[in-house]
């Protein structure tokens, strides 16, 4: 519970912290503030980094367009209106060159988004902690203490990739939040060793799933850092093991009765009543998005294990790229 409340939190702040309003000036400067007041002189607010700082005045006259928090937009300026009749331009002003106000205009067209919907791909491969480590130990110990000690377990990280396509819904055109899902594959693998002196045993496992993944996320338009928080919900298709063995325990193993129905070196299925139905995971993922690419570090946490022979609560760690049309 704490840790749904943990990223409960973690989702509001982000959240909170891309609600700003931008205040375009005549020259294709950009404030990031929060509006107090629009005169008919001038227009007052706070710098967006220091809410409760001092409050700061710009001339309307310097101003082209304010984008506010919800989307809309105020064109204060407009950057082709005439002098007014009869008024001679004061020659002390600055007057925007040409090239300043399509400048000024390009930067506003060049921070929106062509589409509100976004569609993609992302690959993500890593390694997961999931262990039968303790489920072995657990039989070894309950073998006599001069008995158990002569075993010794290793186990090697879970290698697992996934592939996915995915859909994003941004909230607005020139803003970085937005929901999204997306709908995918994955396997992971790895294997236990069980040692006794110069004899070993080897318990090889993998998991097959499809999933779904739902989460909020923020990506820039252009260029720079994002982040998406969400669940992953994985609905298991296969879970297989496999035994090899050092060439003392291979003859012995072909020479018992019980475990002949378990040949070695072959891949078995495990009965899917032993396997979870659904497994539910949350998910964090930090990135740098660089034109349609993607590249990201994804930390995974389940609440539950596919089997509790590989782990009660398994995480893992990898990388992804995303590609996005």
């Amino acid at each position: 519970m704490k840790r749904i409340l943990f990223l409960a939190a973690f989702m509001l702040l982000s959240m909170a912290a891309s609600a700003q309003d931008i205040i375009v000036k005549k020259n294709g400067e950009e404030i990031r503030a929060k509006v107090e007041e629009v005169g008919e002189r001038s227009i007052r607010y706070r710098k967006f980094t220091n809410l409760t700082g001092p409050v700061y005045s710009i001339s309307r006259s310097e101003v082209f367009v304010i984008r506010y928090e919800s989307g809309a937009k105020d064109i204060i300026t407009p950057l082709d209106r005439p002098a007014a009749a009869g008024k001679r331009p004061d020659p002390g002003a600055a007057v925007p060159s040409q090239a300043a106000v399509s400048r000024a205009a390009a930067q506003t067209k060049k921070k929106e988004r062509a589409k509100l919907w976004e569609w993609g791909v992302r690959a993500d491969i890593g390694l997961s902690f999931w262990s039968m480590k303790d489920d072995i130990n657990g039989m070894i110990g309950s073998l006599s203490s001069a008995r158990s000690d002569a075993f010794s377990t290793s186990q090697s990280p879970r290698i697992g990739a996934g592939l996915s396509v995915f859909g994003e819904r941004y909230f607005r055109k020139t803003g970085e939040g937005h929901i999204g899902f997306g709908l995918g594959y994955m396997q992971t693998g790895g294997a236990t060793q069980l040692k006794a002196e110069n004899l070993s045993v080897t318990f090889k496992n993998k998991f097959d799933a499809v999933f779904a993944h739902v989460y909020y996320g923020l990506t820039p338009v252009k260029n720079g850092f994002s982040m998406r928080i969400g669940f992953r919900v994985s609905v298991p298709t296969a879970m297989k093991v496999r035994f090899e063995a050092s060439p003392e325990v291979a003859e012995r193993w072909q020479q018992d009765e019980d475990l002949q129905a378990y040949p070695l070196d072959t891949w078995h299925k495990v009965p899917g009543d032993m396997v979870k139905s659904a497994v539910v995971a949350a998910v964090l993922e930090y990135g740098y998005k660089f034109g349609h690419s993607e590249i990201g570090l994804q930390w995974l946490q389940n609440f539950v294990s596919p089997h509790e022979a590989i782990g009660s609560n398994p995480w893992s760690l990898g990388l992804t790229y995303a590609y996005r049309f």
